[in-house]
């Protein structure tokens, strides 16, 4: 080997070994740097004059496992539906509370019942007359705020639509950007590896809003499709289209088209609307929110609502009443005629002939919602009978279809709420649990190994060592030919 071909070996052996030492401390510095995939330099023989001379740094290879990846993202994908889920459910079952909590609606229906008996016990009682006003209407006040609280949920689940679509547009322009950097460092043989994290930072942030495949293509571009295959990019981004409704009412419904879906270039990809809709992701949950876990919340607290203005509007219970009249509990004032519009729970109020601040009279509690003057102060009939018609088993589109007991139906609210919520968290732990396994199995794959790396950078200054050291080497050579 001639001292030039050694000298230039050595110094090839100095760049690369350099090279790899960079490679190493970027791996350290950042190995705890999230999104971030290790590194290693690829190196080849470096040829002189059809001679090997040396080493160089053939190129950058960035550790990936693409199909642990899909996995992990699809996992995660499920987990972040199964939490906007949970978040609901828990929210529902918040707001009805449980039989343990002071203001919930079963101890406010337990409080109006209460009160009620002991006015049957004492009918010419004036405050104890006032205590069931009074406890109806905080019960009604409940239900009230119930079901309005149900339709403000679909108004925010509706708005947090809008801005996930927003927000996977804008990833979707972000990603037409990093495709052309990539694919401009890739033909100019540039490293493209920290653009390449950027990337899957982005699908991950995409993945977890809407489920999606990443297509390879040449130089290092993706196209993106949702996994139903409705491209969202394909060369350029196309657009998710939703419109957003400010207030959402009972009875708006996707189906009878006053709520939007999603679609993309026509191609309607709503959750659950079609084999091409998406079936997880954030974005699903959401919809399963406004369109289905809300409404059907909303649908059972009506259906209570319903059971108690029938009971109490039922014929012959108040002789004080004509035909069609309204009860002790109304519809907005009027009786209930089915089939009932849905909203009855927001509408629920009480008679006005028994509330004083209205312009009623408390006695008509005791000798009927009709009655001009007051009858006999120990009457206890009417009272009696409500009590029967609010204890009787009656069958409602609540739950099981069991015929239950106003008392009963409360309760049976709760507790099919309380059933759901526990239901959904225990898939959403089973579900995260697995996307954290198979995220700890990706990075055992593609993050950094500290030990590892250090132990990498003592072999690293052997070779550099070695190299240096052939390079004085030479030196001392020439410096001995030059004393000739």
């Amino acid at each position: 080997m001639s001292i030039s071909l050694a000298l230039a070996n050595a110094t090839s052996g100095l760049g690369a070994v350099s090279r790899q030492a960079g490679i190493a401390s970027q791996n350290i510095a950042n190995a705890l740097t999230p999104g971030y995939n290790r590194r290693e330099a690829s190196l080849a023989e470096r040829t002189l004059a059809g001679e090997g001379a040396g080493v160089r740094v053939a190129g950058i290879n960035r550790a990936e496992v693409p199909a642990l990846t899909a996995e992990r993202r699809d996992a995660q994908s499920e987990a972040a539906e199964l939490g906007v889920r949970a978040a609901a459910a828990e929210k529902i079952s918040r707001m009805l509370g449980g039989p343990e909590d002071s203001g919930s609606l079963f101890r406010r229906f337990a409080a109006f019942d209460q009160s009620l008996r002991f006015l049957a016990n004492s009918p010419d009682s004036a405050p104890a007359q006032q205590a069931v006003v009074s406890d109806a209407l905080n019960l009604l006040q409940r239900i009230n705020s119930i079901a309005n609280a149900y339709q403000d949920m679909r108004t925010t689940a509706d708005g947090e639509i809008a801005s996930s679509v927003a927000k996977i547009n804008s990833g979707l322009t972000e990603l037409g950007r990093l495709n052309d950097q990539i694919a401009g460092a890739t033909v100019a043989g540039r490293d493209a590896s920290s653009l390449l994290d950027q990337r899957d930072r982005l699908l991950d942030s995409i993945s977890k809003e809407i489920p999606v495949k990443p297509l390879v293509r040449e130089h290092g571009r993706i196209d993106l499709m949702t996994s139903e295959g409705v491209m969202l990019f394909s060369g350029t981004a196309r657009e998710i289209q939703f419109t957003r409704t400010p207030v959402i009412t009972a009875g708006m419904s996707l189906i009878g088209g006053s709520l939007s879906g999603l679609s993309v270039d026509g191609v309607d990809i709503t959750p659950g609307a079609s084999a091409r809709a998406p079936a997880t992701g954030a974005l699903a949950g959401l919809f399963a929110v406004r369109d289905n876990l809300a409404p059907q919340a909303a649908a059972e607290i009506d259906a209570l609502a319903e059971d108690l203005i029938f009971r109490t509007q039922a014929s012959g219970l108040d002789p004080t009443l004509g035909a069609g009249a309204a009860g002790l509990f109304t519809d907005n004032g009027a009786a209930l005629t089915p089939p009932a519009a849905v909203g009855t729970a927001s509408r629920i109020s009480l008679n006005d002939a028994v509330d004083p601040t209205q312009g009623g009279a408390l006695w008509r509690l005791r000798d009927g919602l009709g009655a001009s003057t007051p009858g006999a102060v120990g009457s206890d009939k009417l009272l009696r009978d409500l009590i029967a018609a609010f204890d009787a088993p009656q069958t409602t589109t609540l739950g099981s279809g069991r015929a239950y007991s106003v008392l009963e139906n409360a309760s049976e609210l709760s507790a099919s709420a309380a059933g759901r919520l526990s239901s959904v968290e225990a898939a959403l732990q089973s579900s995260m649990g697995f996307a954290q396994q198979l995220h700890d199995a990706e990075l055992a794959e593609t993050g950094v190994d500290t030990d590892a790396e250090l132990q990498n950078l003592l072999l690293i200054e052997q070779a550099y060592a070695a190299n240096a050291r052939l390079i004085q080497t030479v030196g001392e050579m020439i410096d001995r030919l030059m004393e000739i």
